[in-house]
């Protein structure tokens, strides 16, 4: 016995029926169920009825709504870059079974019977809240009760454990094969969130971006003060820092969940300090809180993540926080070349302490003795450096847990709560403003005073610096320009950055608050006027800055088995753009599709279809309408690396038509559009 969710988004096609002609060899499609079925049709009833009740328009055009398939889908539309799912999941999967329950971080999740269990549970639940609701007031007092007992038998359990332990949430997140974009590693990933705000109309939980990569997923939440599973949606993902937003719907949870799931107390003020004690909270697999006392070793810790070999979402200009956990990013590959003469079993014996001491792999908050939040303990990711200096094309892939401090957060969840600047998004029926991030296109790094003396950087702006930061002892570097920023033009690699409107820069939130001022003056211009240091002199800049919102990538084309996208920052983040046109870009290709045979792979752009320009998505839409099935076809693409290629491939609109998927804020749902198929009547 297995569950089966229906999902309100359209990622995937109604259930077909393919049958093979023998007269032609072809396999023909014909619809598993006929449009009036009683199944289909109650979803679609079930979504116009709740448009109705929220007021909100009906969505024309050519769409369908789908049901959720089985996993098989996910071979046809396996990542064609790097391998990196099918390769990985061995790694991972035996990995697993070396971590201990506390290990429950994100990694790629097995088909686990404790899920089907919490499914059964919420079934249950609501099924008891449907029959009894005259219950409900009794219910929920019994609840309370079972909670109290239930905190006073964990005598061992800190208070900042009990305090905290509400607003812990498990998400489990599925990638679905059709929305495999903007470079995402893997399908699964699980890793514990916390509640920043709970109403009766809306939750949010706050959770790293190495969970939560893309906004086209499927989330479920698993609540630690009770046992219910319900799902979510990712409202927002800051386009820099290592966090997403994640809405759920609190009237779910019941009159019984509702009162004992809360939000956490933030405590973004003051910063935390090197030698701060602070409490380590997280959930174990089992739902369970589990916690230690830490120290802080470390505030100021920048990161240095590289690019991965196929690009995709890493975090940049940013300070996160260490522990006294320690802190090997590599405990595998520095294991092996360190300790070369040491047998197998002694090896296996050394990386299983190390991979199971508590903090490393574990996800959680930072707290105070009172569980107020000073910190999300979220996860990243990057690629060994084995795989990256080798080029192999094997699982790389290395997770690290890292403290994010809390005040990156409170500042965006106080836009969304008290009304944004943005464009309206629908969470729980509700239009709500989300907020716009201002952000200089740059990426940066600390370089120390007495390397930047070396580089003839005077003295005056070395006491200067040390004056406005005496821990910190450092200038920003320039290391690059996301490509069509407005700072590629002014801004060069090694540029030391100084000053912002006269007053000295020392670290990341000295920048990140210069482009808050531009936001609060309402007769800005968006530049930031820029002390540069540049090859032993000082010159004076204005540099543009850039404003996105938190939607994501919200559009996506399979043309030909290969899905094609505008460039993600990620990419953008490399520093190049093709003149001719950057708006197409193939981020992933389908096995047997008419990519893959004619060697239409990922990590290039699509410049000419025919001869014809392809600028952005719309014009290439408009291009490849005007191909038949089966006609040939001429390419111009220009790779990453800036060579360009031409190519010939034939379409076959048979087994691979023309479709797209777009996310539409008016009704917060991702929706299914043929764009050209061989038979008109197959949608």
């Amino acid at each position: 016995t297995v569950l089966v969710t229906i999902d309100h988004h359209e990622w995937y096609a109604p259930p077909q029926i393919y049958s093979r002609d023998d007269s032609t060899g072809l396999w023909t499609i014909k619809p598993a169920l006929p449009p009036e079925s009683p199944l289909l049709s109650s979803e679609v009833n079930n979504v116009k009825q709740g448009l109705e009740n929220h007021t909100m328009p009906s969505h024309g055009g050519e769409t369908n709504l789908m049901k959720r398939t089985s996993q098989n889908i996910h071979q046809e539309l396996t990542d064609g870059v790097t391998n990196l799912e099918l390769s990985s999941q061995y790694v991972f999967e035996r990995r697993n079974t070396r971590d201990s329950d506390v290990g429950a971080v994100k990694h790629r999740i097995g088909e686990d019977s404790s899920a089907d269990g919490i499914g059964i549970i919420d079934c249950a639940l609501h099924y008891h809240r449907e029959e009894k609701l005259a219950d409900s007031t009794n219910l929920e007092k019994a609840f309370e009760r079972d909670y109290q007992s239930k905190a006073s038998i964990v005598a061992n359990a800190s208070v900042a454990e009990c305090i905290i332990e509400p607003a812990l949430v498990m998400l489990e997140v599925h990638v679905p094969p059709s929305c495999m974009l903007d470079g995402v590693h893997s399908q699964h990933f699980s890793g514990t969130g916390v509640i920043v705000y709970h109403s009766c109309d809306m939750g949010l939980v706050a959770i790293d971006r190495n969970t939560v990569a893309i906004s086209a997923s499927d989330v479920m939440l698993s609540f630690a003060a009770f046992p219910i599973e319900i799902p979510g949606e990712v409202v927002f993902l800051h386009p820099v820092h290592n966090y997403a937003l994640v809405a759920y719907d609190p009237s779910a949870l019941g009159a019984a969940g509702a009162s004992v799931v809360r939000a956490a107390e933030l405590l973004p003020e003051p910063p935390l300090r090197r030698g701060d004690a602070v409490y380590l909270v997280g959930l174990s697999r089992s739902l369970q809180a589990t916690s230690r006392k830490s120290v802080v070793t470390n505030s100021y810790a920048a990161l240095n993540i590289g690019s991965a070999n196929s690009p995709r979402y890493r975090a940049t200009n940013m300070e996160v926080i260490e522990l006294d956990t320690g802190n090997l990013e590599y405990p595998c590959l520095d294991m092996e070349l360190n300790f070369p003469n040491v047998g197998c079993s002694a090896f296996i014996l050394a990386l299983s302490m190390v991979v199971s001491d508590f903090g490393k792999t574990f996800s959680g908050v930072l707290t105070d003795e009172h569980g107020r939040v000073q910190a999300i303990w979220g996860s990243f990711s990057t690629q060994s450096r084995f795989q990256l200096k080798f080029g192999s094309n094997s699982s790389g892939d290395h997770q690290f847990v890292r403290g994010i401090p809390i005040y990156t957060i409170s500042h965006v969840l106080s836009k969304i709560i008290s009304g944004a600047n943005g464009s309206n998004l629908l969470i729980n029926g509700v239009r709500r403003p989300m907020p716009l991030v201002r952000i200089l296109e740059v990426e940066l790094y600390p370089r120390l005073l007495s390397k930047a003396r070396s580089f003839g950087l005077s003295n005056k702006w070395v006491q200067t610096l040390i004056k406005k930061d005496p821990v910190r002892r450092q200038v920003l570097r320039v290391k690059g320009c996301l490509a069509g920023s407005k700072a590629e033009s002014l801004l060069e690699q090694g540029d030391m950055v100084l000053a912002i409107n006269k007053e000295p820069i020392t670290c990341f939130r000295d920048i990140e608050d210069a482009c808050q001022m531009l936001d609060q003056c309402d007769e800005s211009d968006g530049n930031l006027k820029m002390t540069i240091f540049r090859q032993g002199c000082e010159i004076e800049l204005l540099v543009g800055t850039d404003v996105r919102d938190g939607n994501g990538t919200t559009r996506i084309i399979n043309w030909c088995g290969c899905m094609v996208q505008d460039p993600h920052p990620a990419v953008r983040a490399l520093g190049f753009l093709p003149k001719e046109g950057h708006g197409v870009y193939v981020t992933r290709w389908c096995h047997g599709s008419p990519a893959n045979r004619y060697a239409l792979y990922a990590l290039q752009w699509i410049v000419e279809v025919n001869g014809k320009p392809t600028p952005d998505l719309d014009a290439f839409v408009g291009v490849t309408k005007e191909i038949e099935d089966g006609e040939f076809i001429r390419l111009r693409t220009i790779h990453l690396n800036g060579k360009p290629r031409v190519l010939t491939l034939k379409q076959d609109l048979h087994y691979w038509p023309t479709w797209e998927l777009r996310f539409d804020p008016n009704t917060a749902m991702w929706r299914y559009i043929t764009i050209k198929a061989l038979d008109k009547g197959i949608k």
